[in-house]
This record gives C-alpha cells, structure tokens and sequence, in this order.
C-alpha cells in the first residue's frame, strides 16, 4: 500500500494535535513505515481507526513502536 504526502501529513498533523507525539514517516526502497517514539494504546486506537475510514489496516510492531499500512486482508 502506498500512501501520498497529504496522508501522510494528515495523519501526523492530527495525532500531534491529540497526543503532542511526533509519528516518523519512512518511506524507502522496502516500503513505507512509521514510527513512534511514545506509542500508547490510545495512540495506537486513533491510529487503526484513521486508516480504517480509508478501508486500510495498520500493523504493529510487538513494542507498538514501528507500524505499516497494508489494504484490508493483505496481511
């Protein structure tokens, strides 16, 4: 799944304004991935639910740390 800059920006602008957590985009030759330096399970919520209205699904990392958008069943 690859997602555009105005995602991308969207997604970090609103979780800065909820949570004042700073999300990292990396975007390289193996895809593209976030990471959080403070992930919470409040955090983690908003997030699945912001790329749920987009008909996507979030993957975290087991330290809730490191996460990746896929389409809907194609994890």
């Amino acid at each position: 799944m690859i997602l555009t800059i105005f995602e991308v920006e969207n997604l970090k602008k609103e979780v800065l304004q909820k949570f004042s957590v700073q999300i990292h985009f990396h975007d390289s030759c193996g895809g593209q991935y976030f990471t959080v330096d403070e992930p919470t399970e409040e955090l983690k919520e908003f997030v699945i639910e912001f790329f749920a209205t987009k008909k996507l699904e979030v993957v975290f990392s087991e330290t809730g740390v490191q996460f990746r958008v896929v389409k809907i069943g194609d994890v």
